[in-house]
């Protein structure tokens, strides 16, 4: 029977440990991936090459929340990584990244950051989200602004929409 849910989906309890995989996660992370704490699994690295999944591990999405991590290496594999809390549970989703280039303005960062601003996110609660300071995210809205060359986050908002750089 093929897998209803096209790309690589982990499922995994408070302490981190993955108690799910679909055969899309096992393609890629291995068939020993259940049982397995998801940091070491998925070893995730964003941008300069630095582990993105440590900060969901203490402080991870609060029930209810996502966490998106923009385009990501795994295993060699350029993905976008969304990280959800159900509860006490976590769902790990792996995609492909090549729906999230854009025109190639924006940086993955800044695509990332804009997103949670289309959502109407404040830059304190983007900040959160991604697990920087809210500087971060004013430097990384400052440089997509001029970028794009808009004024205001909303004129960000419909001009990336425009481009393609956010959906």
């Amino acid at each position: 029977m093929p897998d209803p849910i096209p790309f690589p989906l982990l499922v995994t309890d408070a302490d981190g440990l993955v108690t799910h995989v679909n055969p899309s996660a096992r393609a890629l992370l291995g068939e020993a991936a259940a049982g397995r704490n998801c940091r070491a699994l998925v070893d995730a690295l964003g941008e300069r090459g630095r582990s993105v999944c440590a900060p969901c591990l203490g402080a991870g999405p609060t029930a209810g929340e996502q966490r998106f991590h923009g385009a990501v290496q795994v295993r060699g594999e350029r993905v976008e990584l969304v990280c959800s809390s159900v509860g006490t549970t976590r769902v790990i989703a792996l995609r492909e990244a090549e729906g999230i280039e854009g025109s190639g303005i924006l940086t993955p960062r800044e695509r990332a950051v804009l997103v949670l601003v289309a959502r109407g996110l404040t830059n304190a609660r983007v900040a959160e989200r991604l697990s920087v300071s809210p500087a971060t995210v004013r430097s990384h809205m400052e440089h997509l602004m001029r970028k794009l060359d808009v004024r205001s986050r909303s004129q960000a908002v419909a001009r990336a929409l425009s481009l393609g750089e956010i959906a």
